[in-house]
């Protein structure tokens, strides 16, 4: 190339340099990309209800609060409390909370009191805020303390992890743990201290509770523990005879008890709970130091709080129960439970953490199930089906006019909600749709005074904005887990649709651990059995037998390890059978939570 044609190419792609950037600068000035949106950009300024407000307010800093001469409670550093109960040979700490840091921060607090070493700790039940910060306070892994609970607390918490997805998803609404600066706080504590989606698993109890009451010596104190079913039907009471003094769990805290919790549970049993709260009465403590919210002394007093709060839950059920009897539909009984002005005034019984309306929903669930006896919800329409028929009967515009007029209305925002959402569900990206259910929960959060439901309407504007992360991490779960849960779970990833034609028998035995598994897959339906290793079997007995550790088929789970490497170079997992059949099985496996 001669130095004219030289220059002539050097003009020609500066020329086409400075084109790319007109082009690429007309383009971001025509188009600017979306910049990031914040929390604080799409729930940021939401208004708070007063009485919402003045609660916040009430809200106890972290501190160590000196109950007796041997009993302290940590509040304010998490949601729930802990209960540190010297005795002459060392402390019983009941309760750990929900996070590893929360609980390192009390026991430095504890430290600052009492050097004793810790000999025992008390699940009082198998909420995860009451367990997960245990190894914070285990100093001594080579001996660490004996972990007491009622023997049915590590079913209930397989039971959980079974819906373990949807039941982060409803924590993550309910406790508002992704709202950031935007959140009031969770009605029986500040915030939950945790991000719900990276758990992992709690040492497990090795002393079990089985009777409804029973007695023992532990550090050189008498401790009685009460079985007290409620908030869930694990729960125990811890009774110290000698200080007057009772732990009560979460069957008693300064707000109307969560008879349901919006999050996703089972009905919990009012009848339990209140003849739970009868129990606890009779025993005329002292000293009342329950889970969640602050500690009450004086036996007259006490007594008198159980009282009200055990005719608060006894009202709702009555009450809801006359109008079942009556024919009233679920959500009409809601509308009509209010406590009477007697109890409806009392400051354990505000609304901030449980609501009338939710419970007697649950009343009404635990006695009649879901359906209502009216034959038009025998086989009711999805809400888009629903949807797609009001618009073909009325029209898009139409409907989200009347939304947008309903807006207006003070008392209107709960139809304009669901008008918008008829819309928004269809199409995601229709606008107007959106701004108009956007507004409509953001409307309803201002309003409400109930911490829980406000942080559900604030999360749901978040996760319509695409906000927050659903991923869930299992690792540490995984890792922590008992081989018999691990395949018991896989019951619940089988993707019945693509396994309608499969007939398979596999064999899984984990030689470290001398257990086997044998898995059936037909009808579209996995049968999961534990069997003896013992056991003898031909080939003919399976279609695919795999050999392995425990710990090798954990990190294939964890994808800390590939099968192909275990299987072809690491030679520790051996398969006899057809290895492309042992595949076909696992595709048919939801892979991802």
């Amino acid at each position: 190339m001669d130095g004219a044609s030289a220059k002539r190419e050097e003009r020609r792609i500066w020329l086409s340099v400075l084109a790319f950037i007109f082009v690429t600068s007309a383009w971001f000035y025509l188009f600017p990309t979306a910049p990031d949106v914040t929390v604080d950009d799409v729930i940021g300024g939401v208004p708070v209800a007063s009485d919402l407000a003045r609660h916040k307010r009430l809200m106890y800093r972290p501190q160590l609060i000196r109950v007796t001469e041997s009993v302290y409670v940590a509040v304010g550093f998490a949601i729930s409390n802990t209960i540190a109960i010297e005795g002459k040979t060392g402390l019983i700490i009941v309760d750990t909370t929900e996070s590893l840091e929360a609980a390192a921060e009390i026991l430095t607090e504890i430290r600052r009191v009492t050097k004793k070493p810790i000999r025992a700790i008390v699940y009082t039940h198998n909420h995860a805020d009451h367990i997960q910060g245990t190894r914070s306070f285990i100093e001594t892994p080579d001996d660490p303390p004996d972990i007491f609970a009622f023997h049915t607390l590590m079913e209930l918490n397989h039971r959980t992890r079974v819906v373990a997805k949807r039941s982060a998803r409803g924590a993550v609404y309910q406790f508002g743990v992704r709202l950031q600066g935007q959140l009031v706080d969770v009605g029986i504590g500040p915030r939950l201290r945790t991000n719900v989606t990276n758990a992992h698993l709690p040492p497990p109890p090795n002393k079990l509770i089985y009777k409804d009451k029973e007695s023992m010596e532990i550090v050189g104190l008498n401790v009685t523990f009460l079985h007290v079913p409620g908030e869930t039907p694990d729960q125990i009471a811890v009774w110290i005879p000698d200080l007057r003094v009772l732990l009560p769990a979460d069957d008693i805290y300064e707000t109307f008890p969560n008879l349901y919790a919006i999050r996703g549970t089972p009905p919990r049993s009012s009848l339990e709970w209140l003849e739970s709260i009868r129990r606890m009465r009779d025993i005329r403590p002292e000293y009342l130091v329950p889970s969640h919210t602050l500690p009450v002394k004086g036996e007259a007093e006490i007594y008198d709080l159980f009282t009200v709060y055990m005719h608060a839950i006894q009202y709702v059920h009555d009450q809801s129960v006359r109008l079942i009897n009556q024919g009233l539909h679920m959500d009409e009984i809601a509308k009509r439970i209010q406590l009477p002005p007697s109890l409806a005034s009392h400051p354990y019984l505000q609304q901030f953490y449980g609501k009338t309306s939710w419970s007697a929903k649950s009343v009404y669930e635990s006695y009649l199930g879901w359906f209502s006896g009216d034959p038009t919800e025998l086989r009711p329409l999805t809400p888009k089906e629903r949807g797609s028929k009001l618009i073909e009967m009325i029209g898009r515009k139409e409907l989200l006019a009347e939304a947008r007029r309903a807006l207006e209305e003070e008392e209107e925002t709960q139809w304009a909600l669901e008008l918008s959402s008829y819309v928004y569900r269809l199409n995601e990206d229709d606008v107007e749709a959106k701004e108009l259910t956007m507004r409509a929960l953001k409307a309803l959060a201002a309003a409400e005074t109930n911490p829980l439901a406000r942080n559900y309407y604030l999360t749901a504007v978040l996760d319509h904005h695409h906000l927050l992360d659903w991923r869930i991490n299992p690792d540490e779960v995984i890792r922590g887990s008992e081989m018999s849960s691990l395949f018991d779970l896989m019951r619940y990833r089988l993707k019945a649709e693509v396994a309608a034609d499969a007939n398979l028998t596999l064999v899984f035995n984990f030689t470290d651990v001398r257990e086997c598994f044998r898995l059936t897959l037909q009808h579209s339906v996995l049968d999961v059995e534990e069997i003896s290793t013992d056991l003898p079997m031909t080939s003919s007995d399976y279609d695919v037998r795999l050999t392995t550790s425990s710990q090798v088929w954990k990190g294939i789970l964890t994808k800390e390890l590939s099968p192909l490497s275990a299987y072809l170079w690491h030679r520790n997992l051996q398969v006899e059978g057809s290895v492309f059949v042992l595949r076909r099985f696992l595709s048919y496996m939801d892979r991802e939570l």
